[in-house]
C-alpha cells in the first residue's frame, strides 16, 4: 500500500512517502492546495475548459477519466507521477478538506486499489 505522511506545524510539509508519486500527492497537498482549499483544486478538475495546470510544486494533467499529479521539482515530472481516476482524486480533495478542520499533528495518505484513505493523528496537547 503507497502511503505519505504530512506534518501540519506553521506550515504543512511532507516527511516521508514510499514511491515519487505519493511524494507528488503530498507536495501537491502541502505546496499547492494548501490548508483546507481542495475545492479550489476539485473546481478546476471538473471545469472541462482545461488540461493541465501547474501550481508551485505540482502539475496536474487529465486524459481519458484520469488525472496525472506529477512534480515540477524533479528531472521527469512524469515519471514522479502518480495516475488515479478523477473522482478518486477528487475524493481526496474532500477528505482533505475535512481533516484540515481538524487541524492535526500529522496525517498518513494511503494509497491502494484505487482509493485514497486518511488517518489523522490528533495534536499532543500535553500536561506541561
Amino acid at each position: 500500500m503507497a502511503y505519505v505522511t504530512i506534518k501540519f506545524d506553521e506550515v504543512l510539509y511532507v516527511t516521508k512517502a514510499d514511491i515519487p508519486g505519493m511524494y507528488s500527492i503530498g507536495h501537491c497537498l502541502t505546496d499547492d492546495v494548501g490548508f483546507a482549499e481542495g475545492q479550489r483544486r476539485i473546481d478546476w478538475i471538473l471545469d472541462a475548459r482545461y488540461k493541465t495546470a501547474c501550481s508551485n510544486r505540482t502539475c496536474m494533467e487529465k486524459n481519458n477519466g484520469m488525472i496525472a499529479v506529477g512534480d515540477l521539482f524533479t528531472d521527469d515530472p512524469c515519471e514522479a507521477a502518480l495516475i488515479v481516476p478523477i473522482p478518486v482524486l477528487i475524493d481526496l480533495l474532500q477528505q482533505w478538506d475535512e481533516v484540515c478542520k481538524t487541524n492535526p499533528e500529522e496525517v498518513t495518505i494511503y494509497y491502494e486499489n484505487e482509493k485514497f484513505r486518511i488517518e489523522a493523528k490528533e495534536q499532543n496537547i500535553g500536561n506541561t
